[in-house]
């Protein structure tokens, strides 16, 4: 094949049907199949035509005329797709698709749109960023100008001539038109078969190698909304979720992917198909759904009352066959110690409200023993845990303490200091040297439990490890086929300790193999900093060797967010990448799944420097305000986050004061408080730990700066360095990936950007500019 030509009626169906802007999908699949001549044709929409020409092929509406404008793709003069990837090849192909209408409509270009003055040539980079000698696309505005002008045809074709890496002198080079003319003389042929019927070929008559494409009809572009049930989902999933929904548990199942991909929406559907086939098949299925909050809990369970239309969603198991629970891991370990801890000692059911309450525990543990015991200490510790310990400051090192204490003293040490101090330290934690090191901080350590003990209370750590206890006993062994679940769903792993992922496999009915099927984004918020997927599979499956057999999926079609922030969060993921060598890049060969109608939403990422805080503070509702209008959207859907504690105290004492309208989020993932904001016309406001799991219109991130994101100070050690980098990493891309049109990035204009944003400002991906207040 050596050229394609696509009508301006196709374009305007292609771009717009979200079934056709990734390879995840059938159509999508069969699109880029097309383009890269491995089928003749397919069924990619009710309103296209896809006619076989010599030597080439023609995509078109159903009714064309003479008049008609044609992007051609001369696929052998610039040899487009030669060593690209299908993905690839259907992204390329999108961007020149919306290139060409632009050009037509005199529509604004964007960074990567280029058209040369005093000449008849574009440029089209499609993949921003990243290179040195990045991919392009050369366009000729006026092929045979002279003689199409001539014809009354003049303006009304493009041709794709030249692609690859390889730069040139677009005013001066020619482009080659034998392919063109062969189009652009096919016209009428092609006018005639298509008025004749022949057009269309039946789907019987195709080879049996050919790929089948099932018809859909496009979704509306504001189709975004979860609640649906079973059956209305199941027609809108990529064939990779679709896979993952239909196939039958067996054994364990990852799935992961970035921010936006519906790793959550996939896990509940998978629940309520599993349940529905049990049903069906007159079979008992019993199945547990554990989340990581109340907050992700209460809007899981409402996403589900939609979802299951059968009301598997909380049904006794002891009346119904086949039933599904929601909860959070400790409600679902306090089940199993009823008759041991009481509802009153749980330090708290929410593990996020926990873990805070755990921080307060241990910050008052940590004042007395530098008060106490650090003295007598001090001189048998190494000179950076002392210089450490004297220097940094105290809730930075609480939170250090935190982990220490979770994941290496309870989780891997089982509170016993002898085994504790033939542990490795944690690469990304306290900076410990020594023998000496570890005993100070396991003295803290006991402060701490004194604490508990002092109020008869029980960190979730604490109330794992006692379940681990008693369920692996030989009494659990005998009544979990009657007590356990077929299959465990886990939804964000990534937010579980050491400690909790031993738990899972416990409340299985069958030892080996776990079936167990868990959502993954590292990036996001990782339990315990310093693992890899395969530690997390070994842990939940409770397998001996280190590469347990594991299904996984990763999904790449993300729906959230716009191409240009998934490029931004890529960028940021990156630099984490390069700094840990455990931190993973869930956006490795991901795509966005936008149409045209949504990309007119956006607008490129930008980064506005204010004068000080104070009007950073101000900017940021000013600019909420204004992106409300320009989206046309509820107050509700415009987030300002911010990564730092301070920042956010004055950001709610500044609306308050202003009596601005706002929503304070408080837990994450916490979708219900968002609703009530939507209802009462509310701004929401938060710390990047608490945003996890909700989307937005926009974003507007406060004080991402030089010194303030990460953290910095000359008495900082090398440790506390990475952990805070680290955990920058994370909150930002969090943070990021919650928008879906715009992102606004406010930071001192004193200060500079903050580092972790330079590589996205060096490729273009992140604009700079001051604001105007």
């Amino acid at each position: 094949m050596k050229f394609i030509a696509i009508e301006l009626g196709a374009i305007d169906e292609l771009i717009s049907n979200r079934f056709l802007q990734s390879v995840e999908f059938e159509q999508g699949k069969a699109f880029s199949a097309i383009l890269t001549a491995q089928i003749k044709r397919a069924v990619l929409s009710p309103k296209l035509e896809v006619t076989k020409a010599d030597d080439g092929v023609f995509i078109t509406v159903s009714s064309i005329s003479l008049e008609s404008r044609f992007l051609i793709l001369d696929l052998e003069q610039s040899r487009m797709f030669q060593g690209v990837s299908d993905a690839d090849t259907l992204f390329i192909t999108q961007k020149l698709m919306r290139f060409a209408k632009k050009i037509w409509e005199g529509l604004a270009l964007n960074f990567a749109e280029r058209i040369f003055s005093g000449t008849t040539k574009a440029v089209l980079f499609p993949f921003r960023g990243y290179e040195q000698s990045p991919y392009r696309v050369t366009i000729e505005r006026e092929p045979w100008g002279d003689r199409l002008a001539k014809r009354g045809h003049r303006g009304n074709f493009l041709l794709a001539y030249k692609a690859g890496r390889e730069g040139g002198d677009a005013a001066r080079e020619n482009a080659e038109l034998t392919n063109f003319r062969k189009a652009y003389e096919a016209i009428p042929e092609v006018r005639q078969r298509i008025q004749a019927g022949s057009g269309k070929k039946p789907a019987q008559s195709m080879s049996l190698t050919q790929l089948q494409v099932l018809e859909l009809e496009p979704a509306p572009v504001n189709s975004s909304s979860l609640y649906r049930s079973l059956d209305d989902w199941l027609p809108l999933l990529t064939t990779q979720q679709r896979r993952f929904v239909e196939q039958p548990i067996n054994g364990p199942y990852r799935i992961e992917g970035a921010a936006g991909t519906g790793k959550t929406l996939s896990l509940m559907l998978k629940a309520v198909c599993a349940l529905r086939t049990a049903q069906e098949a007159k079979s008992a299925l019993s199945l547990v759904f554990v989340t990581h909050s109340d907050a992700t809990k209460r809007t899981i369970q409402e996403v589900l009352s939609v979802i299951d239309t059968y009301g598997f969603t909380g049904s006794d198991r002891n009346v119904s066959s086949q039933t599904l629970k929601v909860c959070t891991l400790s409600e679902l370990c306090a089940e199993e110690l009823r008759q041991s801890i009481s509802e009153s000692e749980f330090i708290d059911r929410d593990a996020m409200e926990s873990k805070g309450l755990q921080l307060l525990y241990i910050s008052e543990a940590l004042q007395e023993a530098m008060r106490d015991d650090f003295p007598s200490h001090e001189r048998f510790l190494t000179p950076g845990f002392a210089s450490f310990m004297k220097s940094e400051e105290s809730w930075r090192i609480t939170e250090m303490f935190q982990h220490e204490i979770s994941v290496v003293i309870k989780g891997r040490a089982s509170e016993d200091l002898n085994r504790y101090k033939k542990l490795p330290t944690l690469r990304y934690g306290l900076p410990i040297g020594s023998d000496a090191d570890k005993g100070f901080a396991f003295t803290v350590f006991r402060l701490y439990q004194d604490r508990l003990g002092a109020v008869g209370q029980f960190d979730t750590d604490d109330v794992v490890l006692t379940a681990i206890g008693q369920l692996d006993t030989p009494i659990w062994r005998r009544r979990r086929m009657r007590e356990g679940f077929d299959a465990i769903f886990i939804d964000e792993t990534h937010l579980f300790n050491i400690n909790e992922l031993h738990l899972f496999h416990f409340f299985t009915k069958k030892e080996g193999p776990y079936p167990i099927i868990y959502s993954v984004d590292r990036s996001q918020a990782v339990g315990d900093k310093g693992w890899t997927s395969a530690d997390i599979a070994k842990t939940l499956t409770d397998q001996a060797d280190s590469t347990p057999q594991e299904r996984e999926e990763r999904m790449k079609t993300i729906f959230r967010s716009s191409p240009d922030i998934v490029n931004l969060a890529f960028s940021i993921v990156s630099a984490g990448a390069t700094l840990f060598t455990n931190f993973d890049n869930p956006l490795e060969a991901a795509a966005s799944a936008f149409t045209d109608a949504e990309e007119r939403l956006t607008a490129e990422p930008c980064y506005l420097a204010v004068p000080n805080d104070e009007a950073m503070i101000e900017h940021a509702f000013s600019r909420a305000e204004q992106l409300q209008k320009e989206l046309g959207c509820k107050r509700s859907q415009i987030l300002i986050v911010t990564l730092d504690e301070k920042l956010l105290d004055r950001l709610a004492t500044f609306a308050t004061e202003r009596n601005k309208a706002h929503l304070l989020l408080k837990r994450r993932g916490d979708a219900l408080a968002v609703e009530s904001a939507s209802v009462s016309g509310q701004f929401v406001i938060g710390h990047a730990d608490y945003v996890g799991g909700l989307e937005f219109f926009a974003v507007i991130l406060v004080g991402i700066d030089n010194g303030r994101v990460p953290p910095v100070g000359e008495d900082l050690v090398e440790s506390s360095k990475h952990f805070l980098s680290y955990a920058a990493h994370n909150r930002l891309y969090v943070a990021v990936s919650r928008a879906k049109y715009r992102v606004e990035i406010l930071g001192e204009k004193a200060r500079g950007p903050s580092k972790l944003l330079l590589p996205a400002i060096n490729a273009n991906l992140l604009q700079i500019s001051d604001a105007s207040l």
